[in-house]
């Protein structure tokens, strides 16, 4: 039999933990509860409709339990790569003989290994693998070097305690 929360055990759950996402979707409940419509309820906690539904439907099926750890933005159904593209494509970068782009980067894996693997997946392991993004600063093209080096200097003396 499912147990029923008054809106004092859910004031308690709310006080006695401490992660401020299960603390949220508590409260999504305990203001229903109180009587809050549910659109009241979206702009209270600014939710949307889709989120609220998912944890009054957790609540119902388990309880305060269901609402401790909710899985998000993972798609059990995504198409899982092989570490081992991967590998290599950092072999390579770390070689630094070139400029990639990402683009570049899903080039060189379908050719090498011939699989497609979309430029934001290659970004998200990037970042995983600790690698940083850097992008090419704008250099005046009409700039004499001579000239920009001297200011490079004075500008950092008088920076400098």
């Amino acid at each position: 039999m499912k147990k029923e929360y008054t809106v004092e055990e859910l004031e308690k759950e709310i006080k006695s933990s401490k992660d401020s996402k299960h603390i949220r979707r508590v409260q999504a409940i305990k203001l229903r509860q109180q009587g809050y419509k549910v659109k009241d309820i979206l702009k209270i906690l600014s939710i949307v409709p889709n989120t609220y539904y998912s944890w009054q439907k957790k609540f119902q099926e388990e309880g305060l339990d269901g609402l401790k750890d909710i899985k998000i933005g993972c798609n059990k159904n995504a198409r899982k790569f092989p570490d081992k593209p991967f590998e290599a494509l950092y072999k390579e970068i770390d070689k630094m003989e070139r400029h990639w782009t990402l683009r570049d980067m899903s080039d060189w894996i379908k050719e090498n290994f011939n699989i497609y693997i979309q430029p934001k997946t290659i970004q998200k392991r990037l970042y995983r693998a600790n690698f940083s993004w850097k992008t090419n600063r704008p250099s005046p093209y009409k700039g004499d070097p001579e000239k920009q080096d001297e200011f490079k200097k004075n500008f950092m003396k008088k920076w400098k305690r």
